[in-house]
C-alpha cells in the first residue's frame, strides 16, 4: 500500500545512490544543496525528509527522462519555480526538489545564480546515513557556493546549516572564492547583513538553534571560533 509519509533516512540514501548512478550514466550534473550537502562538509548533521539539488539549465531537458526511468513522477516546474520528482513507496515517498541554474529564496526574493565554474568544480563525496551503514557517493555543490545558498534565507534551519559549515572550517582559497562569488552575484550587502545577524545572536539563541536542528550544543570555545570566522567572511 502506497503512503504519503516521508521516506526514511535509509530510503533517501538508497534513492540518492540510484540518482547519482543514473546521472553518471547520462552525464548530467545534479549537485546536492540541502542537508545531505551540508553533511559532506560538516560533522554536525540534521535530519531531512527529502533530497535537494541544483542542475544547470542545459540539463533541464534530460531530467524528466532521468527520473521517469527511475519510477518517479516528474514536474518541470512547481509553484515555487523548481523542478520536482516524487516516487511513492510502500513505506514512504521520496521527494526530490531541483533548482535550475539559480537558487531562489522565496522569503527574501534573493537569487544566487550558480556560476558555470561551480558545476565544473562539483565535489564527489561519500555520505554516511545518520543511522550508520554503508556510505553513498554523490556530488555536492562546492563549499563556497553552498554557504552562499545557506545565507540567502532568513529561516532558522538555514542559519543552523551555515553555522555548522562555518565551524567545519575553510581554507583561504575557499574564503576568497566565497567573497568573489558573492560580489559577482551582487549579494554583498545581503550576505553581510546575514553574517552580522548570526554573529549578534546570544549564546543562548545559538544553543537553541543548534539543539533544535542538530540535537547538539556548542562549547564556549566553538562559539568564539564561530563568531570570529563569521566576521572573517564579511565582504
Amino acid at each position: 500500500m502506497m503512503t504519503d509519509q516521508w521516506a526514511s533516512e535509509d530510503q533517501l540514501s538508497k534513492a540518492l545512490a540510484e540518482v547519482t548512478l543514473k546521472c553518471d550514466e547520462l552525464q548530467i550534473d545534479l549537485l546536492l544543496i540541502g542537508a545531505f550537502a551540508v553533511r559532506a562538509y560538516a560533522e554536525r548533521r540534521r535530519l531531512t525528509t527529502d533530497l535537494d539539488f541544483v542542475a544547470p539549465k542545459a540539463a533541464q531537458n534530460n531530467l524528466a527522462a532521468l527520473f521517469k526511468s527511475l519510477g518517479y513522477d516528474y514536474s518541470s516546474r512547481t509553484r515555487l519555480g523548481n523542478a520536482q520528482a516524487v516516487k511513492h513507496l510502500d513505506a514512504g515517498k521520496v521527494q526530490v526538489d531541483i533548482a535550475i541554474d539559480v537558487i531562489l529564496d522565496q522569503s527574501t526574493g534573493k537569487v544566487y545564480p550558480i556560476p558555470d565554474e561551480s558545476f565544473r568544480q562539483k565535489v564527489k563525496v561519500e555520505l554516511v546515513p545518520l543511522g550508520g551503514g554503508p556510505g553513498v557517493e554523490a556530488y555536492a555543490l562546492p563549499l563556497a557556493d553552498l554557504l552562499v545558498s545557506k545565507l540567502l534565507p532568513i529561516r532558522k534551519q538555514h542559519a543552523a546549516d551555515a553555522v555548522v559549515l562555518v565551524l567545519g572550517g575553510f581554507s583561504p582559497n575557499t574564503i576568497a572564492d566565497f567573497k568573489r562569488k558573492v560580489r559577482n552575484a551582487q549579494l554583498a550587502e545581503h550576505i553581510n547583513t546575514r553574517l552580522g545577524e548570526i554573529v549578534s545572536l546570544s549564546e543562548r539563541a545559538i544553543q537553541e538553534l543548534m539543539s533544535g536542528y542538530t540535537g547538539g550544543r556548542l562549547t564556549g570555545q566553538e562559539i568564539r571560533i564561530l563568531r570570529r570566522r563569521l566576521r572573517e567572511l564579511r565582504i
